[in-house]
């Protein structure tokens, strides 16, 4: 079935074969920018970010712009966060992009597609586990929370 509407679509569409061909190279592209981002990201916060709170340059949080101390914690908290999210991205999307390579071109969008997601929801997780440790740790202040 599947083949036969592949032959009536190449029949009506020429160049199927490299449309897929080119969805397929774009979808790969578009799986492993997010955590070559994310890595360099993490890097930058760990390795790179101000020494004091700014609203130019850096992780800004509500409770992370309170004192220094506070700054450089949720610099760091950051900076792993994103640094080995990225790295485990980058392995499910470079598995993402094995699985397309050996299907069908027509199916292929179905793992680009899983992975696209999963980065998403991924980086969305990041971004509440960072708020919410800041906030548990320190105050609007920026001051340390006793427990």
């Amino acid at each position: 079935m599947d083949n036969a509407i592949t032959d009536l679509l190449a029949a009506i569409i020429p160049e199927l074969g490299a449309m897929l061909a080119d969805m397929r190279f774009w979808l790969g592209f578009a799986m492993l920018v997010g955590p070559v981002l994310l890595m360099l990201l993490g890097a930058y916060y760990y390795f790179l970010a101000p020494g004091e709170a700014n609203h130019k340059a850096g992780y800004r949080t509500y409770y992370g712009m309170g004192s220094v101390e506070a700054w450089r914690f949720t610099q760091g908290l950051a900076g792993k966060v994103w640094g080995f999210m990225g790295a485990g991205l980058a392995v499910a999307a470079i598995v993402g992009c094995i699985v397309m390579g050996v299907q069908e071109p027509q199916s292929a969008a179905v793992p680009g597609l899983v992975v696209l997601i999963l980065e998403v929801l991924a980086v969305l997780a990041g971004f509440i586990f960072i708020e919410t440790t800041v906030s548990r740790c320190f105050d609007k202040d920026g001051n340390p929370k006793t427990k």
